[in-house]
């Protein structure tokens, strides 16, 4: 077993630190997670601003040093844990903990002036927001190996949508209106939301597609009417399309919310996650189901 882990997405990570590390950003953390309970797979699960979000993410069955972890899976994990350190190096302090209660402003600003025997120079609280940054002066030092990474609670992030949305994907699934399809997508591309409704119409699957932009995240409703000896059946496709060109750190933030669009968007009988126009096609749909 490789005692290393690796990300995915390493630009996706990076774009994510440096926000966070941006003084310019409202950004104070990224929360990442093994892939499929792979320890040698690493992905950004969540980027954001409120450090006490943090607590609703984690449960203590998941997270590596959680007390109802098996002791056999912390073993698994553990192994990686020197290659997961390095790749959050630089820092000022190192939390170990098997609570979130430990995950809050307050007690980490306790135990980084514990850590350096004086209040910081660096990290204080301006308005309710931390600072960042490093000073010559106070430069971090490596804390202990850190024993996992972290996995996503169920749920996910919370995100708004609009009625309009509501009402075309209602739209596409009632009997009384010609509507096949509709999409949704980020008020102005922010994927801080709200969703907004950005179409719908009467046609066929390249009728959707044609309103689908490569820069941006959207959500969609397809309704397909098959007939078989004379028999007529509906049935919904969901499609999660996120752009060629999306920004990794837009990436990483909306990857929160596919719980959230699923409740909205479904039941569906088919799920199509595209990145590129190939990947949406009647044929593709049809092979589906």
């Amino acid at each position: 077993m490789s005692t290393r882990a690796e990300f995915v997405e390493d630009a996706n990570f990076a774009e994510c630190i440096k926000s966070v590390r941006d003084d310019t950003t409202e950004d104070n953390y990224v929360l990442v997670g093994h892939v499929n309970h792979n320890p040698n797979q690493l992905t950004v699960i969540q980027v954001g601003q409120n450090v006490e979000d943090l607590q609703g993410l984690l449960d203590d069955s998941q997270v590596m040093l959680g007390d109802k972890v098996p002791f056999v899976k912390k073993g698994k994990y553990g192994v990686v844990h020197g290659s997961v350190q390095e790749k959050f190096n630089p820092y000022h302090l190192f939390i170990e903990t098997s609570t979130v209660d430990d995950l809050n402003t307050e007690t980490i600003l306790q135990q980084l002036e514990e850590n350096t025997g004086k209040k910081s120079k660096v990290i204080e609280t301006t308005e309710g927001r931390q600072e960042r940054g490093f000073t010559q002066s106070q430069l971090p030092k490596r804390g202990p190996a850190a024993k996992s990474g972290p996995e996503l609670a169920k749920g996910g992030a919370k995100i708004d949508f609009v009625d309009d949305v509501l009402e075309y994907i209602a739209d596409v699934r009632s009997d009384d209106t010609d509507t096949k399809w509709m999409l949704a997508e980020y008020q102005d591309g922010n994927p801080k939301g709200p969703i907004i409704a950005a179409g719908k119409g009467s046609g066929d699957i390249s009728e959707l597609k044609d309103t689908l932009s490569e820069n941006d995240v959207m959500y969609g409703l397809y309704r397909v009417t098959d007939t078989v000896d004379d028999i007529t059946t509906t049935k919904f496709v969901y499609i999660n399309w996120i752009g060629s060109k999306t920004k990794p750190m837009t990436k990483a933030k909306v990857s929160t919310h596919k719980g959230a669009a699923e409740e909205i968007f479904g039941p569906a009988h088919v799920t199509i996650f595209a990145t590129d126009m190939s990947d949406i096609s009647e044929h593709i749909v049809m092979d589906k189901y």
